[in-house]
């Protein structure tokens, strides 16, 4: 199976905490099509996975999943209920010092500057004095993409080039025009929010909470996906169907994993290009 697609191709990775577990399975399918990055744009959890892409285009899918198939929420997100009260009592504005999987994934490449990747890189971040996005495209990897992932409340800003930087996802969680402005041709989208797929109704306050972020962070990329398609074949992969669970509980990654991979595949296999356009599964 050989997906065409004109290049450069440009990979948008998403935002979205434990559920970029999905994007793996979705790498794993796009690498049966043979069909690699030129550049990659990524926010938060998908600047993380992204970094990897953009090291190394043709083994990411691999490299990825043997880091995903190993995560344990307690080592990404230490600390009991007590470590989470005596940090916030410290600090006034977070529950954790730093997303560890960031520190974990930029182990697993050599790069440690973005201007050393195989391949254009761009990550998102919002300027924590000024609230404006910011494209984070230089400096070193691991504090681009913390800051990439800063999600106020959870974790503090991250400092990278000596500015200060929250979590992109608050003003681009999927940044489908970021990657058209790097020069893509076409476009592969991983989101982590599926908007193709329908929410399950809350049940749970939790859920309920769960439900209002996952319809405000699906409306940026319901609205620039049209925008770009005007312009590009953009192929917005679906994901398997939304799990009520934490962004911040890792414990499912090998499910969402398997699960995107067997959506994503298909979809791969009969999709054709034929010029600029929006392609998506059809959802019934």
């Amino acid at each position: 199976m050989t997906l065409e697609l004109p290049q450069p191709v440009g990979f948008v990775m998403g935002g979205g905490g434990a559920f970029g577990a999905a994007q793996v399975g979705m790498l794993e399918a796009l690498a049966e099509a043979n069909v690699r990055a030129d550049l990659v744009a990524g926010t938060s959890i998908g600047a993380i996975n992204g970094v990897v892409v953009a090291s190394d285009p043709v083994g990411a899918a691999h490299r990825l999943s043997h880091v995903w198939h190993h995560l344990e929420t307690q080592t990404i997100l230490p600390g009991g209920v007590p470590r989470l009260v005596r940090t916030l009592w410290r600090t006034k504005t977070h529950l954790f010092d730093t997303p560890a999987i960031g520190e974990l994934v930029a182990g697993e490449i050599p790069e440690r500057d973005i201007s050393e990747l195989a391949i254009p890189y761009l990550a998102m971040a919002v300027d924590a004095d000024t609230s404006a996005p910011v494209e984070l495209t230089s400096g070193p990897v691991l504090s681009a993409i913390l800051a990439s992932s800063a999600l106020p409340g959870v974790f503090p800003a991250a400092t990278h080039e000596g500015r200060d930087f929250y979590d992109g996802g608050l003003v681009s969680n999927v940044p489908v025009l970021e990657a058209l402005a790097m020069g893509a041709k076409s476009l592969l989208v991983l989101d982590c929010q599926f908007p193709d797929q329908p929410l399950p109704r809350p049940t749970t306050l939790a859920e309920a909470v769960m439900y209002a972020i996952t319809i405000t962070m699906r409306q940026q990329v319901l609205r620039d996906l049209p925008v770009a398609a005007q312009q590009v074949p953009v192929l917005y992969l679906p994901g398997p169907t939304p799990m009520m669970i934490s962004p911040l509980d890792f414990s499912k990654a090998a499910p969402l994993i398997d699960a995107a991979y067997r959506t994503a595949r298909p979809f791969l296999e009969q999709v054709r290009i034929d010029g600029p356009g929006l392609h998506r599964a059809h959802v019934t």
